[in-house]
């Protein structure tokens, strides 16, 4: 073989694959992506990310809207029975602990409805995210347990 075809078979051999680059040192966090790499991190990611969150807010005011409806309904519907004689349920001890629960889901809808339309509003809470978390599902746990 002489030098000069020994030479173009190195120049056609693809170049050796770069090590792909370090985390950063201090925080260990990954190196930025180059732009359009695909990584699912740009404006348009983020856009779809604040619809999505907004979407599942309206969502959750609208589901909360609902079980006050219901929840109302439901107390008004058992605050109204007036039938007389013995078929007055009034009487009965479990007709008034029915009427309480039912005062109390549509009390605890209604605010938990109130404390909705407030975040949407004005784009605050009115408590940490995680204790609104842990009340939410408390209550709800308490208020299902029982209407069971």
């Amino acid at each position: 073989m002489s030098g000069t075809e020994d030479g173009q078979k190195h120049s056609q051999l693809p170049p050796p694959p770069s090590a792909p680059p370090a985390p950063d040192v201090e925080t260990g966090a990954p190196p930025p992506a180059a732009p359009g790499a695909g990584s699912g991190m740009g404006v348009s990611a983020i856009v779809r990310r604040w619809r999505r969150d907004d979407l599942i807010r309206k969502g959750s005011l609208v589901l909360r809207g609902l079980a006050l409806l219901f929840s109302l309904l439901a107390f008004i519907i058992m605050a109204s029975n007036e039938h007389g004689d013995w078929k007055d349920f009034d009487r009965y001890e479990e007709f008034r602990y029915l009427l309480a629960i039912s005062i109390l889901a549509t009390l605890y809808t209604g605010v938990q409805a109130l404390r909705h339309i407030h975040q949407i509003s004005t784009g605050q809470e009115l408590v940490k995210l995680q204790t609104s978390a842990l009340i939410d599902f408390a209550g709800d746990q308490v208020t299902f347990l029982d209407n069971v």
